[in-house]
Parts: structure tokens; sequence; C-alpha cells
């Protein structure tokens, strides 16, 4: 299989049609339906065979040289086989690359594409040389997860045939389970394609996923840096010098009726499902029947969850749009796929409406509206961004919800603040993205006792006195009349 050439200036993207609006036959309607199971059951035992370390190291056409004569057995085209093969194992591969980068990082090393810009571990941990090595195993197993999948509502197609004709509507044509009978279904495509797509049925109706070329915008020359804090109420919060503004403030209030709704109506079919149960147990099966043919769908819930889904990447990439129209010349923004461990106790309704968070959604609306707009995006590091002093870098203050409190009393946004922050970490070279925040809580612990030092010198210049060891208030003096007091008191007693 012949790799694609890049195109300088154009970037690869996803597009998502439809089956069209003329109704798919019975026959084909249920060929579809077979052949997605038949790629399933095929998917599912690939997985199983070479989701662990067996795959590792191993081209995807040594695997197809080994499995081709026994591909017999699941009654679908050698062409569907194939490119289902092939599709998979680069999946697995995919994952691989994915430990690969996390070991990676945890030895101070990058991951490159490039061959000659590989270093030797990367060469060593992409092939089987890494099972002699002890420290690599241990990397390995920490960061690699064995892989199934269940995925049976899928057909990824590569040799097919698509032509429109004189109604304007494009017509896909691919073989189906019988020979010599092809299956020919209507789209909803503007243009004719070409390459390998994927065809996905979802909510009972068939999608198509395809590739296509997207020219990309020249990166900008002028223009300022900004930092973005990227919260749950709003979709972002700028840095200082771009105004501090609160872009897509209705992204929290959409997440939270929504994450209420699905709490509340979760509650009510699991009432009816143990009211289901118990029918059934006591031999009342059409009443439990009965409920579950009628009360427990999810053609409702799956409609108000593309209308939810819809409308949040709406807001989303708007909101990008707007952040990104004016003379922005790069955005920073925080790394938030590194999990962090909270000690702080969370009731379970803050739990619910932190799960729903479409964080992801935000990181693809930042890449895809940067490279259409030529605005650089850079991601740092995320430890301790919202419990620094953006004033001063330091960690001296106190974040209480909207309101950050310094240590010498002064009051700022804590969002804003928390976005000077990023964009003062774009260009810190003792923090890295990937630095551990044990590592990052290090240096910044050191700032701050610099700081205070430097601070404590300028107070001793100004007043004359000495330079204490530490910041702590001085313990107040008794008064002189007290003391008088005490002295009169002592006399009276001893004299």
């Amino acid at each position: 299989m012949a790799r694609k050439q890049k195109v300088k200036g154009v970037k690869t993207v996803t597009r998502i049609a439809s089956i069209g609006n003329l109704k798919l036959n019975k026959w084909k309607s249920n060929e579809l339906d077979i052949i997605a199971s038949s790629l399933g059951l095929l998917r599912s035992d690939l997985w199983n065979e070479y989701g662990s370390l067996k795959a590792w190291g191993i081209s995807e056409y040594d695997i197809d040289k080994t499995l081709r004569p026994h591909n017999s057995g699941y009654n679908i085209p050698a062409k569907l086989w194939e490119t289902t093969l092939y599709d998979v194992i680069g999946d697995i591969h995919t994952c691989q690359a994915s430990c690969i980068e996390k070991v990676l990082n945890t030895l101070g090393l990058r991951y490159e594409k490039a061959t000659a810009k590989k270093s030797v571990a990367q060469h060593v941990l992409e092939s089987r040389d890494w099972l002699n090595h002890q420290k690599l195993r241990q990397l390995v197993r920490k960061f690699w997860h064995r892989g199934h999948t269940h995925v049976s509502n899928q057909i990824v197609l590569k040799e097919y045939n698509c032509q429109t004709d004189k109604n304007g509507v494009v017509w896909i044509q691919f073989s189906g389970l019988k020979k010599g009978k092809v299956i020919r279904i209507p789209t909803t495509l503007t243009t004719e394609i070409t390459g390998q797509f994927r065809l996905i049925k979802c909510y009972g109706k068939w999608y198509i996923h395809y590739g296509t070329g997207m020219i990309t915008a020249p990166k900008r020359n002028g223009g300022i840096d900004i930092g973005v804090d990227r919260g749950y109420s709003e979709v972002y919060a700028t840095s200082s010098n771009d105004g501090a503004k609160f872009i897509g403030s209705d992204f929290g209030s959409l997440q939270t009726v929504e994450a209420d709704y699905r709490h509340e109506k979760g509650k009510r079919r699991n009432k009816l499902l143990r009211i289901a149960a118990k029918a059934k147990a006591l031999g009342n099966h059409a009443k439990a029947e009965g409920i579950k043919n009628n009360n427990l769908g999810r053609i409702k819930w799956n409609s108000r969850e593309c209308s939810f889904k819809g409308r949040i990447k709406t807001l989303v990439f708007t909101a990008t749009v707007q952040l990104m129209h004016s003379a922005i010349k790069s955005v920073a923004f925080e790394d938030l796929t590194t999990q962090f461990t909270s000690k702080a106790k969370r009731s379970k309704r803050t739990k619910r409406n932190l799960s729903s968070w479409c964080k992801g959604i935000v990181a693809d609306a930042l890449s895809q509206v940067s490279s259409r707009v030529g605005c650089t995006i850079v991601s740092v590091s995320a430890a301790y961004t919202s419990q620094l002093d953006s004033r001063y870098g330091v960690l001296l203050g106190v974040r209480s919800g909207d309101k950050f409190t310094c240590f010498d009393g002064v009051e700022m946004q804590s969002d804003t603040n928390a976005a000077d922050n990023i964009r003062a970490r774009m260009g810190d070279v003792e923090i890295p993205r990937f630095m551990k925040h044990t590592d990052v809580k290090k240096i910044l612990l050191e700032r701050t006792q610099k700081f205070q030092d430097t601070l404590v010198e300028s107070l001793g210049a100004t007043t004359g006195e000495d330079k204490p060891k530490t910041l702590e208030p001085k313990r107040k003096r008794t008064s002189r009349v007290n003391q008088r007091a005490n002295a009169k008191q002592d006399a009276k007693k001893y004299g």
C-alpha cells in the first residue's frame, strides 16, 4: 500500500455525509447490516489476538500474509476483509505509538515522526528490543493497556465506484456479499469522493465519514500573544493584554442543564427497569415486555443527545472564531490531558457536571480554527496556573471561586489571573509541557522563596532594620502603661 504524499498548505480533515433522502430498500439495508456484523466479528478477533504485545514491532503486511489463508471463515469479500484488517492493525499501532510517546516523555525525550530525528530510545521502543531492558519494560507496563473492541456498526471501503446521476445525486457502488451483485446507495455528498472512507450506522441511520483536503492559511507574522483559560462556565477567558474577555458564557449552563436532565431521566428509567424485572420475576412477562418496548426506548434520548452535541459544537466553534478573528498571533492554552488527583471532596452533582465537561471539543476547535486563520496554538503545562500570582509568578495568594486574593490584599479575577499565568508560561523554558507537577511545584517554591527574600531586603532597606529570617509578623510589644501597672502591683506585693 503506497502512502499518500503530503501537500504543503493542505490539511486533511474529516467530513460527514449521510445516506440520501431516497430510502434504502429492505435488501440493501439487510446487506449492510450483515456486512457490518461480519466485519465487527473480524475486528473483535483481531483485537483479541493482536491487541496485546503480539503486534508490537510487526508490520501489518506480515500480519496480512499470516492471516490471509484463513480469511474464508468470515464469509465476506476479500477486499472488505483486507481493508478492515489494515484499519484495525493501524489502530493497534497507533495505541502503541501513544504508549511510546508517554514513555519518552517520562525519560525527558521527544517523540519524533521523521526517521532521521528519532532517538536511540525511540528506535528501541518501536522494535521489540525493549523487552531486554528492565527499565523500559517497567515504563511500558505502566502506560500500555491491552485493547478489545465490540464495534459492529462500521464498514471501511477502499474499492468502490462513485458517480453522479443526471439529477445531481452522488451514488456509491461497491461489491456485496454475493459475487457479481453490487450495492448502490444514494448519498448527500456534494461532489464525488476518492480514497478510503467509512460507513457508520448511528441511531438507525448510515453516515459516510470521508477525508478531504482543506487549504490552511499562512501563519500570521504580526499580532499579540495571548493566554486563554478553558473553563466550565465559559469557553475561554483571555489574558489581560487581550482585554480580559469572557467568550462563550453559555457553555456551563448548557452542560449543567443537560447533566441534570440525564440524572433525573436515568433515575426514572432505572425505576421502570426495576418494576419490569420484578414483574418478570413474578411471571408477568406481558407487563415486563410492555415496559421494555414502550418506556425504555432510546429514540427520544438519542435525539436529545444529538441536539445537545450540535448546540455545544456550534457554541464552541463560534467562540473560537471570535477568539482568533482579531490580530492574534499565537494562543497559549493548558494541556488538560494529564489527570490530577484532587483531595477536595466534591458533591455528586459537581462530579456529574465535571464529568460532562466538553473540553475535548474545545481542543478540536482550537486545532481546526487555528489552521484556517493562520493562528499558532501552543500547549503549556497546566500545573499550578490557577494558584500563581500573575504579577510576580509566585505561590502567594488564595483562590476562592471567581476571586484570587493576593498576599498584599489585592483581588483579581481568578480566570483572568490564570490566563495571564498561561501566557507567561508559554515563554518559560524551565517548565516544559510534560514536566511532572511535583517538579513544577519545586521550581515555583524556589521562585517564591527568592521573591520573599528580595521583598524582605527591600523592606529592611527602607526601615533601616536588620533582615528577619521569615516574613512572619512581629510580636506585639506590651504597652508602657501595662508595664508601669505591673511594676506598681509587684511593689505593693513584695515591697
